[in-house]
């Protein structure tokens, strides 16, 4: 692995191969900032690649250039790396760039910038602020309307409770095995006989087969 810096190159879109392992997600509202602030401000940060291409850094960035429709983009080109250099970079790169920020801190730059750029054709919303972060922290919390938190907090409720109906569906999905169902693995041969009938007989009154038979019989019980 070398240590010097490679050169920033131009490379048409379509030659950069995603990860498909890629632990880091991007989700739509993330892609909409990206595309964004690179359309208002242009490109702070290549993506890197390895030397077939494939992306080692920078997914959320390509699915934004996707979206804003750019033919090629910068990229660095890692070609000093092996496969399992690259990895374990993708990996560190994902680690080390999730960090957290001095609130107080980036409120005071957001109210200075929100009164320096008046009059210019950037906006608070072109650095990957919404309309509501930007409402929060430029407002005087101790006039803010409760309709704000409160519909914020409902919102978010909401939000909570499909993505749990969601998850409880989808485990609903997953196989299992039937002793965990039945609470016992083994039967005697007779007994399995027994069963083997009964299955028969519920199978021919339902007009269903195996489980879903026998689950129609519980549920009409």
């Amino acid at each position: 692995m070398t240590t010097n810096s490679p050169a920033i190159e131009i490379w048409p879109i379509e030659d950069l191969i995603p990860y498909e392992a890629n632990a880091k997600k991007h989700p739509e509202a993330q892609i909409e900032k990206l595309a964004t602030t690179i359309t208002k401000m242009g490109w702070t940060q290549p993506i890197v690649v390895w030397g077939n291409g494939e992306i080692i850094a920078g997914h959320g960035r390509r699915l934004a250039a996707l979206k804003i429709g750019l033919p090629k983009v910068p990229v660095i080109v890692r070609r000093d790396l092996t496969k399992a250099e690259a990895d374990a970079l993708r990996l560190a790169d994902n680690r080390v760039t999730s960090t957290e920020y001095d609130q107080g801190l980036i409120q005071e730059e957001l109210i200075r910038l929100n009164s320096e750029l008046l009059g210019t054709d950037l906006s608070l919303t072109d650095m990957g602020f919404d309309e509501k972060e930007i409402t929060f922290v430029l407002a005087d919390l101790g006039e803010m309307d409760e309709d704000f938190f409160a519909t914020d907090i409902s919102a978010a409720v909401e939000e909570q409770k499909v993505q749990a109906a969601a998850e409880v569906e989808a485990t609903d999905e997953i196989a299992a095995p039937v002793v965990d169902a039945l609470g016992f693995k083994r039967v005697t041969i007779a007994q399995s006989r027994a069963i083997r009938d009964a299955m028969g007989k519920v199978e021919a009154k339902t007009g269903k087969k195996g489980v879903e038979a026998l689950i129609a019989v519980l549920e009409a019980a």
